[in-house]
């Protein structure tokens, strides 16, 4: 599947199962222009948004300059509280530990990552990241399917996704991981580390995207 084929299974999804998230109304002018462009039309459909009863957050795009759940300023005032956040990454949303999610905007091989996800743990330190996918579009995809896992969600999303039927388990901890970005995310370099187990620099970060 192409990157703008996900997107569209995924917006599928969520028409499916609305009742499940809360979405923002469409972004539009300089909020839209807050937002990295590998985003924008995730927030042309919702500025911000809420999943799986707030186990997953996207921020809003735009908001006053000391509010940090917002793409505009959450990078800014998250590098101002001294988190590890590489120039290179901006802020989007929150996983489900609290942990936060960006989307790599530097010098990258572009043809294999086009927009990049990086989860940031809860750390102070330089190494506490993960790269999570080659593109905001395929980490779509896997954490939307992996939240469904084990859930009366899961049938919608496998057909939504066309996920095969190999990996179509019952529980996360079932799934053979490097059959699954063999499907979901082919041209990411190594499975996606725990950033507190495994954590990486952002200049590691930034290699890795080197191609």
């Amino acid at each position: 599947m192409t990157d703008a084929e996900i997107f569209s299974r995924f917006q599928q999804f969520l028409m499916q199962t609305e009742s499940e998230h809360e979405l923002g109304a469409p972004a539009f002018g300089t909020e839209l222009n807050s937002v990295p462009a590998p985003l924008r039309a995730f927030y042309k459909q919702t500025n911000g948004a809420s999943l799986f009863d707030g186990d997953l957050l996207f921020f809003a795009a735009g908001g006053p300059p000391d509010e940090d759940g917002t793409v505009q300023h959450a990078s800014r005032l998250a590098r101002e509280a001294e988190w590890p956040i590489p120039q290179e990454v901006v802020l989007f949303g929150r996983d489900t530990g609290g942990e936060v999610l960006g989307v790599w905007t530097g010098p990258r091989d572009a043809a294999k990552f086009p927009s990049p996800i990086v989860l940031t743990g809860l750390l102070f330190q330089p190494a506490a990241h993960a790269l999570l996918a080659t593109s905001f579009e395929r980490y779509l995809l896997t954490t939307t399917v992996w939240h469904c896992f084990g859930t009366e969600l899961a049938e919608t999303a496998f057909a939504a996704f066309q996920v095969p039927r190999a990996l179509q388990v019952d529980e996360l901890e079932d799934l053979d991981a490097d059959e699954w970005f063999a499907w979901a995310d082919p041209a990411l370099p190594a499975l996606p580390g725990d950033p507190y187990q495994e954590p990486l620099t952002g200049a590691q970060i930034k290699t890795l995207l080197a191609g």
